[in-house]
């Protein structure tokens, strides 16, 4: 079996040089179309976040975690999985094209959320999801840099203008056909469908099995892909605009988070059925971990805003500043929402986790909606954190019953902490590079002090690093 290390080295290569080049061609995008039309082209990428996800329902996670046992003991073949997955795709893309086409919208808003719509063709037949449970993470790597590298290169070279906003879908999703067509390459070799189908008689049982997740998966999204949707029915594009250039920074930061969820799904599966109280116990070194490290990286980004928003997206977005400051408290509470949501699944408690997202996603669509509409970006921001705070909650109440672990304590020093830090460099208001120095440093040290992270967790983490 692969090292951590090169497991993590792949997924995060993966991740960074697709999620990256995507940054990269989002800044330049943002550059030249204005504040209004990038505002539209997030809102459409919403949309097809909903989309995908009514399409997946679920499949994806199942499939990986099939995948990841032996093809004796599998419930449902590969086979079954990806057949569903096309069937549901097409589905989805029928239905989502009718609505789309009758809503009262702009020709341009129509044409471009329309555009995006068609790429759940290619995500339908992604079969990325076969090779993360075989955890052959270079494949996927590969597939996503050659995605990522085509898109932004397609950008720059033709999108000159706000008016060739409409060029946009396509560049898409001829971005994630190069994947598609890249991991049908390796599958070939592969060989996935092997194992005969059970026949469509099995459907309804693996959508069942799935939709528990999906469902779930869609609720748990909603802070991500709502308010976007949100803030252009309340307020306008060019807002959208301006709160999604924030919002691009935070997705930067949560690169971490989708390589911690890479590994965690199929690694603690394998040691929870094999031995459970060993299971616990990485759990609970890998929580203290995320609570110091989820401390770190948002208060850097909350000092550093002003400077980021600035150099990345130029003078008409400073109104992003303040709003990225906010959605730094976003980034550490997803980070803690992962382990205990992802930990369901990866433990197989299945019902849990719907009824963890469900429950907290109906809290934060509920918050979300209050904070677009009764103020501004600002707001809508705020309300971002307090529905991510929701869902975390509602995870590690259910995941408590499975793991029990007591996070309260260290959350609420690593924040004490940090506020204090925060409140002294307002105060003294030190060169920005002093100011990221007394974080790098008193985050760490006071963790220790505190014994929040003691010798145990550190020895665990350098040794998981230099094997």
């Amino acid at each position: 079996m692969t090292r951590i290390k090169q497991k993590a080295s792949l997924i995060a290569f993966g991740d960074l040089s697709s999620r990256g080049l995507a940054f990269l061609a989002s800044i330049y995008l943002a550059r030249v179309l204005g504040a209004e039309y990038y505002g539209l082209i997030t809102v459409a990428i919403a949309v097809l976040g909903y989309t995908t996800w009514a399409a997946d329902l679920g499949l994806v996670h199942i499939g990986v975690r099939e995948v990841a046992k032996d093809p004796a003991q599998r419930a449902f073949s590969v086979k079954d999985i990806f057949n569903l997955k096309v069937l549901l795709g097409a589905a989805v893309l029928v239905i989502a094209t009718i609505v789309t086409s009758i809503l009262p919208l702009e020709s341009i808003q129509k044409q471009v959320i329309l555009g995006y719509l068609y790429s759940l063709i290619p995500y339908s037949l992604m079969i990325e999801w076969f090779f993360n449970g075989k955890q052959q993470f270079g494949k996927v790597a590969f597939s996503k840099f050659m995605n990522g590298i085509f898109y932004f290169i397609l950008v720059v070279l033709l999108i000159k203008r706000p008016e060739d906003v409409t060029f946009l879908p396509i560049l898409y999703t001829f971005g994630v056909t190069t994947a598609v067509v890249i991991l049908a390459t390796f599958a070939l070799i592969d060989k996935p469908f092997v194992t005969p189908s059970k026949g469509t008689s099995i459907y309804p049982e693996l959508l069942k099995k799935s939709s528990l997740i999906g469902v779930g998966g869609i609720f748990a999204q909603v802070v991500q892909l709502l308010p976007p949707i949100l803030i252009a029915a309340s307020l306008s594009m060019h807002d959208v605009g301006i709160y999604g250039a924030a919002f691009r920074v935070v997705l930067i930061a949560m690169l971490l988070d989708r390589i911690f969820v890479n590994l965690l799904l199929p690694n603690l599966s394998a040691i929870w059925t094999s031995d459970k109280k060993l299971a616990e116990q990485r759990v609970r070194m890998v929580l203290n971990i995320i609570i110091v490290g989820g401390t770190l990286i948002a208060l850097l980004m909350i000092v550093n805003a002003k400077p980021i928003v600035q150099t990345l997206f130029g003078t008409e977005y400073i109104e992003s500043a303040p709003i990225l400051q906010i959605l730094s408290l976003f980034v550490f509470f997803t980070f803690l929402n992962s382990l205990f949501s992802f930990g369901l699944l990866a433990t197989s408690n299945d019902k849990a986790y719907f009824n963890s997202t469900v429950l907290g996603g109906v809290l934060a669509t509920l918050v979300i909606i209050i904070g677009a509409f009764i103020g501004n970006t600002m707001t809508a921001a705020i309300g971002v954190v307090v529905a991510e705070c929701f869902l975390m909650l509602c995870s590690y109440f259910w995941f408590r019953k499975v793991i029990f672990i007591k996070p309260l304590l260290p959350i609420f020093i690593m924040l004490v902490l940090g506020g204090i830090l925060f409140t002294a460099i307002e105060l003294l208001n030190p060169h920005l590079i002093i100011a990221n120095l007394l974080i790098l440093v008193t985050i760490p040290l006071g963790s220790w002090y505190s014994k929040v992270i003691k010798i145990g967790e550190l020895n665990w983490l350098r040794e998981k690093l230099i094997r």
